[in-house]
């Protein structure tokens, strides 16, 4: 009990403790209980302890915020975010995210969609809305910005929405995607990609793979 409570200590300073099977197909009862969460493993491959270790030092950049995400080895394993409060074109907003590793922040869940107008709500803009990363491509279909394409026009793999009534609207010139702020749903229009509007960046902490 005592050795239990030491190691406990341990792991609440931050320590991270990965154990791995000797020989693959021996079973040592308690090794999951020992491990941090998310750093216990049944594998003899020293890929897979190097990739743990790489996930216990994968951090987000000064000054970003961290979204959780499902895997617990990993602090900021949905990413890092950083709200920009300056109104900005969509294109624009594209390009600075872009240079800092990133896109705009997508919205694949109403969880998601709350931490990010949390995040604009501590900036200092005046704007009710502000830019997702969803946009129509030159095919005419809407693409997400983190999604990994194997050919321009691919219909999103994601069939989560929060379009407001009547959206997205069938004008030609609305390709851009922004949330509405003044209402409790955080609903989402389809707008022209010129308007200036503040948005968020989105990028991963590092690679584990």
């Amino acid at each position: 009990s005592n050795n239990m409570n030491s190691l406990d200590q341990f792991k609440s300073a931050g320590v991270i403790i990965v154990n791995s099977k000797s020989k693959l197909g021996e079973n040592f009862s308690g090794l999951q209980g020992l491990a941090s969460d998310g750093f216990y493993y049944a594998d003899t491959s020293y890929m897979i302890a190097l990739q743990n270790f790489c996930k216990a030092n994968c951090f987000c950049k000064m000054g970003s915020d961290v979204y959780p995400g499902t895997d617990p080895a990993m602090a900021a394993a949905g990413g890092c975010y950083k709200a920009t409060g300056v109104g900005s074109a969509f294109s624009k907003a594209k390009s600075t995210c872009a240079d800092d590793g990133g896109y705009i922040a997508t919205v694949h869940d109403d969880a998601k969609g709350r931490f990010v107008r949390q995040l604009m709500s501590r900036t200092s803009t005046k704007s009710d809305y502000y830019w997702i990363g969803y946009e129509k491509s030159e095919f005419g279909v809407w693409e997400w910005e983190d999604e990994v394409r194997v050919g321009r026009g691919q219909k999103s793999a994601d069939s989560y929405t929060n379009w407001d009534h009547d959206e997205p609207s069938t004008a030609s010139v609305a390709k851009c995607t922004y949330v509405d702020t003044t209402k409790s749903r955080l609903p989402w229009a389809a707008g022209t990609c010129m308007v200036g509007f503040p948005y968020v960046c989105e990028s991963a902490p590092c690679s584990t793979g």
